[in-house]
């Protein structure tokens, strides 16, 4: 059965069982890191077992071991090709046109998007990272991955003179990171949101208190 029939069958909780060798391994890894992802950000890590991850995939466990040597090692796969970046996303969809200041901006807004259905395996890899040093190396590269396509969009924003040269990008790319991974954290938690109008004024003062210093800044506080 090809990916696509297999898929439709799983989206009305039809469970459909092939052999490995009805597949190619593409198709094999793409049906395995799929339902490993869903099973990991719909139970959790611990509470997902081998046998479970093969069923949903619609294969033995033998395709699983044949691959990985266990869960978490899964994981780790299903973790690099299942929970790309927000950024990583926005940067793909938006128009190579935008201004460094606009990313910025529309990362900002996008915050208040509907989770990504790759959050919750995310999060539940932050969770066993603390447990699998392997993983948490996985983690790092990914964050560090996104580093420097901020940093990117920094410099940009900094040759085009709307952010201050002389501002940390590092400190800079915390900054984001923080914003980011807490406003994931304040949308798991169910906390009340901001509006979206009230949520981007916010977003585009603190991205406007980036700018390089003006030079009438004294005359407005009343020096000269």
């Amino acid at each position: 059965m090809d990916n696509d029939r297999y898929y439709r069958f799983m989206s009305l909780g039809i469970t459909v069982e092939t052999t490995p060798s009805d597949l190619t391994n593409s198709e094999l890894s793409d049906r395995l890191l799929a339902a490993a992802a869903d099973l990991f950000a719909e139970k959790g890590y611990e509470q997902a077992g081998v046998a479970e991850i093969a069923r949903r995939a619609g294969v033995t466990t033998g395709a699983i071991y044949s691959r990985y040597t266990g869960k978490a090692d899964l994981l780790q796969d299903a973790v690099k090709n299942h929970a790309p970046t927000e950024i990583t996303r926005l940067l793909r969809a938006e128009d190579n046109d935008q201004s460094p200041e606009d990313i910025l901006a529309d990362l900002g807004a996008h915050l208040l998007d509907e989770l990504h259905e790759s959050t919750g395996i995310f999060i539940e890899a932050l969770v066993a990272a603390r447990r699998d040093p392997d993983l948490a190396i996985v983690l790092h590269q990914l964050a560090a991955q996104e580093d420097e396509q901020v940093e990117k969009i920094l410099e940009a924003a900094k040759a085009s003179g709307s952010i201050d040269q002389d501002l940390d990008n590092l400190a800079l790319v915390r900054l984001a990171h923080a914003i980011g991974y807490g406003m994931n954290v304040t949308r798991l938690l169910g906390l009340e949101l901001p509006s979206k109008d009230s949520w981007t004024d916010v977003i585009n003062r603190v991205i406007n208190s980036f700018a390089p210093t003006n030079e009438n800044d004294s005359e407005i506080n009343g020096e000269k």
